[in-house]
Order: structure tokens, then sequence, then C-alpha cells
């Protein structure tokens, strides 16, 4: 019976972590395709169509550092267990991110693209921040 409870716990374990995997796969996923989409609309000058955009993108990074809980690093993940150790420096960048794209949709309302571009850009280089740090 103790054998039994083991191995369903490994197992239920396991999946609740590739379940966490699978949502931070997917935010990813779906955060870069709204950058891309940010840049097209860039490139056109459409600068109120970015609105929605960066609000979704802020929610996406409001949510992101939940789906990090320390069990969720066992299976096939990009994301560096360097985490865990540095929980306070990945939930700056993240909330830095979220205020990257906060500013950003502040700025496609008011029609500045000057603004929406810096900030666009400071998005951006978040990302880049996050994964040098934090991805294997």
């Amino acid at each position: 019976m103790n054998r039994f409870l083991i191995v369903l716990i490994f197992f239920v374990s396991n999946l609740l972590a590739n379940d966490f995997i699978t949502q931070r796969q997917e935010s990813m996923q779906n955060f870069n395709k709204l950058m891309r989409e940010a840049t097209q609309l860039l490139k056109s000058g459409d600068v109120q169509s970015l609105n929605d955009i960066y609000g979704e993108i802020e929610i996406i990074m409001n949510d992101y550092p939940n789906l990090f809980p320390d069990e969720s690093f066992k299976g096939k993940t990009k994301a560096s267990s360097d985490i865990i150790d540095n929980r306070n420096a990945f939930n700056e960048i993240a909330l830095e991110t979220e205020q990257w794209a906060s500013l950003a949709k502040i700025a496609a309302k008011n029609n500045d693209i000057e603004q929406v571009q810096q900030h666009h850009q400071n998005l951006y280089s978040s990302c880049k921040s996050c994964h040098s740090r934090f991805k294997n």
C-alpha cells in the first residue's frame, strides 16, 4: 500500500509539474505572438490597435510568476532552477515587463508613437534579460 501511495504521489507531482510547464509555454507563445503583432502594427503606424495587445501582454506578465512553483522544474522544462534561488529577481523582471506593457498601452491610448516604440523596445529588452538569466 505504501509503495502504491509513493508511486501515486510521484505520478501526480509529475502531472502537476507538466501542467505548469505547458501553461508557461503557452503563455510565452501568446506573448511572442502578441509582440510580433505589435511590431507589425508599429511598422504600419497603427498605434490605436496596440492598446489591446499591450493590455493582453500586461495580463500575461501579471500571472507569469505564478507558473513557476518550486515543484514545476521536473520534466521537460527550459526554465532554469535558478528561478527558485533567485525568485525575487525573477519576479522583479516579470513585474518590470508588466509595467513596460502598461506604459506602452497608455502611450498607445495617447497615440504617442514615439513612446510606444520606446516602451515596446523596453519590453523586448526585458524578455532578453529574463531569458539570458533564467532559461536553460
